[in-house]
């Protein structure tokens, strides 16, 4: 079954799109409700810094009401799309192998859910087979690039040597600034709404709630969590005078208030930044990709002829099922007490016996023969 994919990203769509059907808050209630609504057998929610894919197999994706300019794939178009999203040819960073993680994340919350089964584990283990032969076939797996090693090299040209720097958030984006940061020289103090999970970091800590009220003491604030709105407002920085700081929201819905650059001491850089600045790179590295073409198509046709191969044997596995069903029913039938045939001597009843094991194995071989032309055509 091909899977049908409704997607909102950047740059074909606005960050404050994407950053409103972005769902992280009680997920597992929206999927549950996503799924009555569209009537789907399987469906699987990804959300990346930059993109919301929504994945049916099944049912009608139209009836969640999505706006007019979603982008649709269906068919060899939703396999192609799924590929290139693994394989990070979409990405603001060609080749960012961040996505496989949060592709494999979003499958585990469906199937936690129970909104996603065996045919979408089967299509992602699949995927991410062929991203990875893909990623190795046209050189991808020899660099790390990724929204945070944007941020990285954007800290490292922007703040002084030895500049402090608070880490708001524990995913992976503030895991690897934590671990790269300290390496440049800069002093690191983290930072969470839940200070517990901070301390894993073995790094100086701060409060949230300090940090939201005032930065002092630091040059310069890294946030990354998958809040629902934002934890850095104007109203609370602009009666303050502090040196400058630099702001830098890795966030998609925006951690901080795009107004807070009107501070006049705060400096503001947000996701679309990031993807500015990368969009020159990514379009010279895009040209290597387009060696990919052959593997992709191929690619594709492995990827549909498999989801098709399933189909088969799970229509061929639940013909069978019903056969013996049928045929256990009617030996059952057959023998039980009362029943035409049931005062048969034993001679006749072991003659009835070998008759309807010999019907059942005839049965069985007709639906078998019915099965090899289907897999001769593939």
């Amino acid at each position: 079954m091909d899977p049908v994919l409704y997607s909102y990203y950047i740059p074909r769509h606005d960050p404050e799109v994407v950053a409103r059907n972005v769902v992280r808050a009680h997920l597992a209630d929206h999927l549950l409700m996503w799924r009555r609504i569209s009537d789907a057998c399987e469906l699987v929610y990804l959300a990346t810094c930059q993109r919301v894919i929504f994945m049916f197999w099944g049912g009608d994706g139209t009836t969640l009401g999505f706006d007019p300019d979603i982008e649709c794939f269906q068919g060899e178009a939703a396999w192609r799309h799924l590929l290139e999203v693994a394989t990070g040819l979409n990405s603001a960073n060609l080749g960012d192998r961040e996505i496989v993680g949060q592709m494999k994340q979003a499958l585990q919350t469906a199937k936690e859910t129970r909104t996603a089964g065996h045919e979408a584990q089967a299509a992602f283990e699949d995927i991410l087979r062929e991203a990875q032969r893909l990623r190795t076939r046209i050189g991808l797996d020899d660099g790390s690039a990724s929204v945070a090693t944007a941020a990285l090299r954007h800290l490292e040209t922007t703040l002084a040597p030895n500049a402090k720097v608070a880490i708001v958030g524990v995913g992976p984006m503030s895991r690897y600034l934590a671990q790269r940061l300290p390496e440049r020289g800069f002093q690191i103090t983290m930072s969470n709404r839940t200070l517990a999970k901070a301390e894993a970091f073995g790094l100086p800590l701060v409060p949230l709630a300090q940090l939201q009220m005032d930065p002092e003491g630091f040059d310069a604030v890294v946030t990354a969590t998958a809040s629902s709105a934002p934890l850095f407002t104007k109203g609370n920085w602009e009666r303050l005078d502090r040196p400058p700081v630099k702001l830098v929201d890795l966030a998609l819905p925006y951690d901080t208030e795009p107004e807070m650059d009107d501070i006049p001491w705060v400096t503001r850089v947000d996701l679309s930044t990031f993807l500015a600045e990368t969009e020159g790179g990514r379009m010279k590295r895009r040209e290597a990709a387009v060696h990919a073409e052959p593997f992709i198509v191929g690619a594709v046709e492995r990827l549909r002829r498999r989801a098709d191969a399933r189909i088969q044997k799970h229509a061929n596995r639940t013909a069978a099922d019903r056969l013996t069903d049928a045929w256990e029913a009617m030996e059952a039938e057959a023998v039980a007490p009362g029943s035409v045939l049931a005062g048969l001597d034993p001679a006749q009843m072991e003659a009835l016996e070998a008759l309807l094991k010999r019907g059942r194995t005839l049965a069985f071989r007709a639906l078998n023969l019915q099965r090899e032309p289907a897999l001769e055509g593939r």
